[in-house]
């Protein structure tokens, strides 16, 4: 990591990438076109969308569940989750579930925060939610993983005293930074993120703090309980045997990584990690146990913000954390973003992670193309793995609307995204499509 930012083109930074591969000129021909055994170079890609629904809500996630029916389940930040049927456009009159009544929306970003059918849903009718509770105390605000078991697959409406809580981490001193997106991995094991605790510059020294919760990739087993828990620790899980160290960490060091998605056709996790004023990140990494450091994968909060120091060491009698001098060393072992791009002198505020592209209608376009965009603009941008490690990204592959809070993908492998009905937002389902770019 380097300390001095090195400005590049269009501000962005993108580690490990091939240079030659940035100038390589492309085929255009149709012939060329059908050869080509990738998909297109990120630099001529072009990303739009079409509007599927609109809701005026507060749109905040994207749930798909496997059970054949097509449907998508769509969170209300006020504590809903509604039902959109892609092949007809409709909204099921009644939401799924409704925990209005539970969810704390205090400040912008409390609420609803994602949805994660369990991969046997068709089976079980297990669902699982993210969100920040409503109560007083230590317990306002609290980030939650709560469990709800549908009577059928097709039950309309779910009862909210069925709910179990799963998992709780107290988050009451402010109302920012709950991260609160959760999906299944290709392991079957739940992974869960939690922003740093709020504020800004992690006055709770969360990130780095092995003892919390707070500012992690959790992942736990949520088919099984032990010990009186509602799930089990993963036994190849960083600290899983740890007596100082949450066990349930997978990886640290994030300040609010609001979105994530996890590409199961290569084992790997993509973190969207909101950045303060400097640098927004995204994070690559993979989930395989074989590629993961000893102590779990650390993206450098608030050490660092993007490849840039952040915090400087303080002495051990000053850092309220006593480890924080060794973590924030300049040695120490950071895992760099793979792309990350500047917040000076321009309108864009927060990334919001996407998801790789492995559908069939675009196919020959954007397989293994990961798209995301910023929330404020809705400025998008693609990123591609040429080989494990080295990548290549170009931010200005379309401009989509802005408030964007959530990307998610249907049954087949098609992108959908979700938008806020806040400061000009629309609280509108879309669906992503690609395109070539055509000469300007």
């Amino acid at each position: 990591m380097s300390a001095t930012p090195v400005p590049l083109v269009r501000k962005l930074r993108i580690a490990l990438v091939l240079p030659l591969l940035l100038v390589a000129t492309v085929a255009t021909t149709a012939a060329a076109q059908a050869d080509r055994d990738r998909p297109l170079p990120v630099s001529d890609l072009q990303v739009g969308s079409e509007v599927v629904a609109t809701t005026g809500l507060r749109l905040s996630a994207i749930g798909t569940p496997d059970d054949g029916s097509g449907r998508l389940f769509v969170v209300d930040k006020a504590g809903r989750i509604l039902v959109f049927h892609p092949a007809t456009g409709a909204l099921d009159p009644q939401p799924l579930l409704d925990l209005t009544g539970r969810v704390s929306t205090a400040g912008n970003e409390r609420g609803l925060l994602g949805v994660a059918p369990s991969p046997d849903f068709e089976r079980t009718h297990t669902l699982f939610v993210s969100y920040t509770a409503l109560g007083t105390g230590v317990e306002n605000g609290a980030l939650t993983v709560s469990r709800f078991v549908l009577d059928s697959a097709d039950q309309a409406v779910v009862d909210p005293a069925t709910e179990e809580r799963v998992l709780r981490q107290q988050h009451n001193l402010n109302s920012n930074h709950n991260g609160g997106d959760l999906t299944f991995g290709p392991d079957g094991y739940l992974y869960w993120s939690t922003g740093d605790g709020g504020s800004a510059d992690d006055p709770l020294y969360g990130a780095q703090n092995l003892s919390t919760l707070l500012g992690k990739i959790v992942r736990i087993d949520v088919m099984s309980e032990c010990d009186g828990r509602l799930y089990c620790i993963p036994e190849d899980n960083p600290f899983a045997r740890s007596s100082i160290a949450r066990p349930e960490i997978w990886a640290w060091g994030l300040r609010n990584p609001w979105r994530f998605s996890i590409d199961a056709e290569d084992d790997s996790i993509w973190i969207g990690d909101v950045g303060q004023n400097r640098w927004e990140e995204i994070n690559h990494v993979s989930i395989d146990e074989d590629d993961q450091p000893r102590d779990g994968w650390n993206f450098g909060w608030s050490c660092r913000e993007g490849d840039d120091i952040h915090r400087v060491p303080e002495s051990a009698g000053e850092a309220p954390d006593p480890f924080l001098d060794i973590r924030c060393n300049p040695r120490a072992d950071h895992t760099d973003p793979v792309f990350s791009y500047g917040l000076a002198g321009n309108d864009r505020c927060a990334v919001m992670g996407g998801v790789v592209y492995r559908g069939e209608e675009f196919e020959d376009i954007a397989d293994g193309t990961y798209v995301a965009a910023d929330y404020c603009t809705g400025q998008a941008f693609a990123i591609q793995e040429l080989r494990r490690g080295r990548h290549v990204a170009d931010d200005a592959v379309g401009m989509l609307p802005p408030r964007i809070t959530s990307f998610g993908v249907d049954g087949e492998g098609e992108v959908y995204f979700v938008t806020d009905a806040v400061a000009g937002g629309t609280g509108q389902i879309h669906r992503l499509t690609y395109a070539e770019a055509t000469a300007p």
